[in-house]
């Protein structure tokens, strides 16, 4: 009997002991392209017999556990491309490599990559590899993982790139690798853009939605048949383009300020305010009236609910056996934004027998409310006629509107206090409306000839931009507890209406411009070799309006009139004719001619880049200054050549050395060679005819490693050499009364630094990063007293470059989950203090404090087309802070400062930002 049991517990264990080991294999492997062998992370494998399914990881590998032996079917899936059926005996444990076939279909020889690929993070890593210049790519499938709705936001991931924020706490204009936005310049699908700024060239990137691109490209290094004017570097924002099959996108999504929830929105109506100035509507001749002005866009009234709204879809296809290829996009964002902001802006005040020190004047505490309307529309069009000629059509609208509203409070640090409360007080409201626009439509051509030896290719672009700021205006009263010598406690002074203006801007910038480029493909002694030359040609007009009318409280029978609400009180019109003679009120134009040759040849392992590029500048500007006036009209010639050698080095075939040198320059902005004169209490500040536009030497290094298709490390240094950089600064005469402040060239400054970028994954985890160091050094003249006397010489002050942070850096952990079709990234971004406002006083700059950003976003698929998806920006509600490295001197207490050796000038606190939403992919 013990004998049997004993037999049959060891029978037992031996057949458990096999079926475990049959029910135990573990099938690994890789999903990979075909043709690139670039890893496909997302692909799905599964087992039909066994209803086991697994997903390939952000590194391509996938793993399916506790198979028993035996032959099975498997079917391997990817979108975009061919279902793969094979079948595998399984014995014991096994790692299988499986390539997958794209759908991409041919046009005769013409090769039309899918848009799934066209897309993807790999291809962006497969166009930096293979590029002739130093680039970052950000590919649509990035953006859309990431926290960032718009493309000045999704920039601030890229390495040596930090942001200028708007006055709603998003990025507008892009810092590249330190230099301010003045010496960076933006296309649109290789075209450069105009911009609405109403005095400078540069682009308000926060205008763009980021769920139209297909890639954003930030080059850093300039070729010859690039435009020549970035010292910091460009950036291309590369549009949608047809696919080889249909293509559909859109998502759906809401969220919500997290200030909103704790405080309601101040609102007022834009639709009540006056689009034009009475001006405008009435004529030169016109004298305004106080019934000319609007008062309901100054009222303020709560609203309690505003949830966001944002909103994308693009559609496109090819038809008629693929020669005709459309797509279509639009893009909404309706969201609200509220925010407290702390301002101290201190003033450099003279003493006796002593420098000069800083006082505070204001402290104000402001409340803003802003509605942001963002619309993005984009189509294209190509044709192909045959394997060597196709044209298209590209036209692209962004459209940024922003309605203000901004209540704050004077307490007015220098005004006689006995304690807290006490002391003037100065309430303040301003409504400001703000419509930007930028249309770019292209029309383009390419063509092969001579046995598909010379390639011709050509643009006609149409441009224009525009910008309008209806009725900005600001008023307030002054009231508080006053104290003085006469009355033994404090009183409640009456509040008083404060005189204020109303203000006019409107400009438009308008460009035509033609392209025009060939390139020659030749074999010569083995070597092939590619000769390229072409030109271009850019006419630009612009026009600045701009009207104000200062307002002026009427005094009634008992004297000044006290504030009780926006429609009772009267009010008069001191200067009824407005500013029409006014520098404010300019025409520009500018013409640009330039061309180039170059020459490209590869020699075994080394790719080499050489050429020049010549252009020619021609500007003339005209305002509405009295013809008597110095400086009613102007002109300004000048030529620049520039050349530049790119080499490219080949260690193996996923590791690139490179080395560049490139020439280029920064043209002054149109305003600033207008010579205006606005009279101050202190000086004068005026513009610069003779200002000298920037050149620069620019000089790099990148050694380039790709282990994976989507793996990179980057590492790379930079040093860039700059005659006659553009800072305000002032023109000293010796004299008090003539001091002027100007834009002024200060000799050369020097940039350099080094730049790494990193990223790896391991199975279901990822991690992406970057860091930049920068320095920076120019000396500018600054102000400085002794004695309540001016210092003269004017002493000189070694910085930075306005904008530029000593460190930045980027780290994001990823995490992917094919299984449970789950994406989630955790992003940091830090950003060093810098110099973002530049004083004319010795000593006195602003700098901003040391800023880490955190934001989170995931999104999970629900099926083969739905994706839900939430994103959380500024996650820790990290302030923004700026202060001056000096200590204020006033004897009443400033609010909000700490013990230290600088004063706190401005805080801004914007809240957490939440969006939750629906993604549908075809």
């Amino acid at each position: 009997m013990i004998r049997t049991i004993l037999i049959s517990i060891l029978l037992f264990c031996s057949i458990s002991t096999v079926f475990s080991q049959q029910a135990d294999i573990t099938l690994k492997g890789s999903i990979l392209d075909a043709q690139t062998k670039e890893q496909l992370p997302g692909a799905t494998i599964r087992i039909a017999a066994l209803k086991r399914a697994g997903g390939a990881r952000l590194d391509g590998t996938f793993s399916i556990d506790k198979l028993p032996a035996g032959t099975y079917h498997l079917q391997v899936s990817y979108v975009g491309y061919k279902t793969l059926d094979t079948t595998i005996h399984l014995t014991s444990n096994v790692f299988i490599g499986l390539l997958l076939n794209s759908n991409a279909r041919d046009l005769k020889t013409v090769n039309i990559n899918t848009k799934r690929n066209a897309e993807s993070s790999q291809a962006a890593k497969k166009a930096e590899m293979l590029a002739g210049n130093v680039m970052n790519i950000v590919s649509a499938k990035a953006i859309q993982l990431s926290p960032d709705i718009t493309i000045a936001n999704v920039l601030q991931r890229v390495s040596g790139v930090s942001l200028e924020r708007s006055s709603s706490g998003d990025g507008r204009y892009a810092i590249i690798r330190g230099m301010d936005q003045r010496y960076n310049y933006t296309l649109i699908n290789g075209v450069k853009i105009p911009s609405p700024d109403n005095k400078n060239r540069y682009v308000p990137l926060d205008i763009f939605p980021a769920d139209l691109v297909e890639r954003v490209e930030v080059n850093k290094t300039l070729t010859p048949d690039m435009e020549g004017d970035a010292i910091g570097g460009t950036v291309n924002m590369v549009m949608k383009n047809a696919p080889d099959r249909l293509y559909l996108n859109g998502s759906l999504s809401t969220g919500y300020s997290q200030t909103l929830l704790e405080r309601p929105f101040d609102y007022f109506p834009t639709g009540a305010i006056n689009k034009q100035s009475p001006y405008e509507m009435h004529g030169p001749n016109y004298q305004a009236q106080p019934d000319d002005f609007t008062r309901d866009n100054l009222n303020y009234t709560k609203k309690y609910f505003t949830p966001n709204a944002i909103g994308s879809l693009s559609v496109g296809n090819r038809f008629f056996n693929n020669k005709l290829g459309i797509m279509l996009g639009a893009s909404y964002q309706h969201t609200y934004k509220g925010y407290h902001s702390i301002f101290n802006p201190g003033e450099y005040t003279d003493r006796d027998n002593a420098d000069g020190y800083l006082f505070i004047k204001h402290a104000y505490q402001r409340d803003y409310s802003t509605a942001i309307t963002r619309t993005g529309l984009n189509a294209k069009v190509d044709y192909r006629f045959n394997e060597n000629n196709k044209i298209s059509l590209y036209s692209f609208t962004a459209i940024l509107e922003e309605a203000q509203a901004r209540i704050g409070r004077d307490t007015l640090p220098y005004t006689p206090r006995t304690g807290p409360g006490t002391g003037q007080v100065w309430y303040k409201f301003r409504s400001k409306y703000q419509h930007q626009s930028i249309n770019s439509t292209t029309l383009q051509g390419e063509h092969w000839l001579l046995s598909q030896h010379l390639q011709l290719n050509w643009s006609g672009v149409y441009a224009k931009a525009a910008n309008r700021i209806p009725d900005l205006t600001e008023y307030g009263y002054d009231g508080g507890f006053y104290a003085d010598g006469t009355q033994k406690d404090p009183y409640l002074h009456p509040n008083i209406v404060q005189r204020y203006n109303r203000t006019w801007w409107k400009n438009n910038d308008r460009d035509y411009a033609g392209y025009a480029n060939a390139a020659y493909y030749a074999t010569i002694a083995d070597l092939p070799f590619k000769f390229s030359l072409g030109g271009m040609y850019r006419a630009k007009h612009r026009d600045n309006f701009y009207q104000n009318y200062n307002m002026d409280n009427v005094a009634d029978g008992s004297g000044l009139q006290q504030w009780v609400d926006i429609y009772h009180f009267k009010w008069g019109v001191i200067n009824p004719a407005g500013s029409p003679a006014e520098a404010n009120n300019y025409r520009a134009d500018e013409n640009v001619a330039a061309g180039y040759g170059m020459v490209k040849v590869t020699i075994r392992k080394l790719e080499a880049i050489v050429g020049v590029r010549a252009e020619n500048t021609d500007q003339q500007f005209d305002t509405d200054v009295p013809p008597t006036q110095a400086g009613k009209t102007g002109s300004i010639n000048y030529t620049d050549v520039l050349p530049s050698v790119h080499l490219k080095y080949l260690l193996n075939s996923r590791t690139n050395l490179r080395l560049s040198y490139f020439s280029s320059i920064s043209r002054p902005g149109y305003f600033e060679i207008v010579p205006y004169n606005f009279t101050g209490d202190e000086w004068d500040e005026r513009g610069n005819p003779m200002l000298k536009h920037t050149t620069a030497n620019n000089f790099d290094f990148r050694y380039e490693f790709f282990p994976k298709p989507d793996e990179q490390l980057l590492i790379g240094a930079f040093y860039k050499n700059i005659q006659n950089p553009i800072e305000y600064g002032f023109s000293q005469t010796g004299v008090q009364s003539q001091l002027v402040y100007q834009p002024s060239n200060f000799g050369d400054a020097t940039n350099f630094g080094f730049e790494l970028v990193y990223e790896k994954y391991i199975r279901n985890f990822g991690i992406r990063g970057n860091y930049t160091y920068t320095n920076s050094s120019i000396e500018t003249s600054k102000l400085k007293t002794f004695n309540r006397i001016y210092v003269d010489p004017a002493p000189l002050e070694k910085r930075p470059l306005q904008g530029q942070s000593a460190h930045i850096a980027n780290v994001s952990l990823l995490y992917k989950n094919p299984v449970l079709g789950l994406d989630m990234q955790l992003a940091w971004q830090f950003t060093g203090k810098r110099i973002v406002l530049v004083s004319p006083y010795y000593g006195m700059d602003y700098w901003q404090k040391d800023m880490n950003l955190f934001d989170i976003s995931a999104e999970k698929k629900l099926d083969k087309h739905f994706v839900v998806f939430a994103k959380i920006q500024n996650l820790l509600n990290t302030p923004y802070q700026v202060y001056i490295k000096s200590v204020a001197d006033n004897q009443a207490l400033i609010p909000f400062q700490q013990k230290g050796s600088e004063t706190l000038a401005q805080k801004d606190v914007y809240g957490q930002n939440y969006q939750l939403g629906v993604r549908f992919v075809l």
